[in-house]
């Protein structure tokens, strides 16, 4: 049974059932922010930031280091080692209380170079466009303008309020997992700003683990054009893996599984000997997971290419996120609070997504995710967006979750 710290409880058990009367000293503030918000977002969204992309880091670290900086933070940045790039940034409040409040969101899109060229930022009615709007510079963008509420109203009744923003995020936190991990066993709260979901904005219960599930194969290399009957196609077979194994991915069960990447041959007129594929795998379950990976495996027994042999490598990723009884308890508050501004949050039992969440957890405190901008269109090739008249309730419901915790 984990415990959780007298001060995490005190903070959780102190929210009320019910939603207070609106702050409208606090709502005109977020409104108030909306039009430099807006300009936030272009800027973010103008420094293209691909998760390996060395420049591109560097500036998006400096530029939200001097922001943060400008708010009153003693800023830190750690620097990170491959596979990552850049320097984790991470901006420290201190205020008069003691509740010590995390928020965290990241940098790193998963757009290669080039992209703001053919989508570039640009704003069609109630919607603003751009590679890696939604996911995650929305997040950013609210943990920005929250601040300079919170600042604009002389808010700091918290202890410290620690912001991270890191540069691998859509790289599993290989390298910024065990920070996010740290920084939370230090915090009693954890707040998390991936986006939510246009429409209907969700708030998420739990969120899935991932991991990278690969297969090689080995064959016979043979001349392609003299006598490749003399081979043994390694490409081949790997395609037969990949369409015989589709019907893996199972979301009823909280199991997704989807083939994403292939690498094969290194020479045209040669029969591949070696073929690499690659599955993004996502679980609720552990025992689920395993049974998969048998399933697997199992399959691989009966090649279609003769003499050839396949190797099953999964690579665990992130952890999985599960609200616990604090955690619901803040997600009913978020609930609460957004309704002060007429906003619904619908809480849903998961997501087969992954975010840092699960790292944060494994602090054992109490964690909510989903405070990003309602978006739609990311990790896609479709044009992403985010829902700018949803900017003002956003700002609001931060700041204000960030009050509450604090003991207003």
């Amino acid at each position: 049974m984990r415990i959780l710290p007298a001060l995490t409880l005190a903070c959780v058990l102190a929210l009320p059932a019910q939603a207070a009367p609106r702050n409208d000293r606090l709502w005109a503030a977020a409104q108030a922010q909306v039009p430099t918000a807006v300009e936030t977002l272009k800027s973010l969204v103008n420094i293209e930031t691909p998760s390996r992309d060395v420049g591109g880091m560097a500036e998006l670290g400096d530029l939200l280091a001097g922001r943060l900086a400008g708010l009153g933070a003693q800023v830190e940045k750690i620097p990170t080692a491959a596979p990552a790039h850049g320097s984790v940034i991470v901006g420290r409040f201190t205020g008069t209380g003691k509740a010590r409040i995390l928020l965290i969101a990241h940098m790193d899109t998963i757009y290669p170079a080039g992209s703001l060229a053919k989508r570039p930022f640009r704003i069609e009615g109630d919607k603003a466009y751009g590679p890696g709007i939604a996911d995650d510079k929305s997040g950013v963008t609210v943990i920005l303008h929250s601040l300079a509420v919170l600042k604009g109203q002389g808010f700091r009744r918290y202890g410290q309020l620690t912001v991270m923003f890191n540069t691998d995020e859509e790289q599993t936190s290989v390298f910024s997992g065990k920070i996010v991990t740290d920084l939370a066993s230090k915090a009693d709260v954890v707040m998390s700003f991936e986006p939510s979901t246009v429409g209907v904005e969700i708030i998420p219960r739990a969120a899935a683990g991932n991991g990278e599930t690969r297969v090689m194969v080995t064959g016979r290399a043979a001349h392609a054009g003299a006598e490749p009957e003399r081979g043994r196609n390694a490409l081949v077979e790997a395609a037969d893996i990949v369409l015989k194994t589709r019907d893996l991915d199972d979301p009823a069960r909280g199991f997704r599984f989807n083939w994403t990447q292939e690498t094969s041959g290194s020479i045209r007129n040669q029969i591949p000997d070696q073929a690499v594929i690659s599955a993004d795998t996502r679980h609720m379950s552990r025992a689920v997971l395993d049974d998969k990976l048998a399933q697997l495996a199992e399959r691989l027994k009966s090649p279609l290419v003769p003499d050839t042999t396949a190797r099953i490598d999964y690579r665990p990723g992130r952890p999985g996120y599960f609200a616990d009884a604090p955690s619901n308890a803040l997600i009913e508050k978020s609930v609460a609070v957004y309704k002060e501004v007429g906003g619904t949050l619908v809480p849903i039992p998961a997501m087969t997504a992954s975010s840092d969440a699960g790292y944060a957890q494994v602090s054992g405190k109490p964690v909510i995710e989903g405070f990003g901008l309602p978006g739609a269109g990311y990790h896609s090739s479709e044009e992403e967006y985010v829902d700018l008249t949803r900017i003002a309730p956003r700002i609001y419901l931060t700041a204000r979750m960030v009050m509450e915790l604090s003991g207003r």
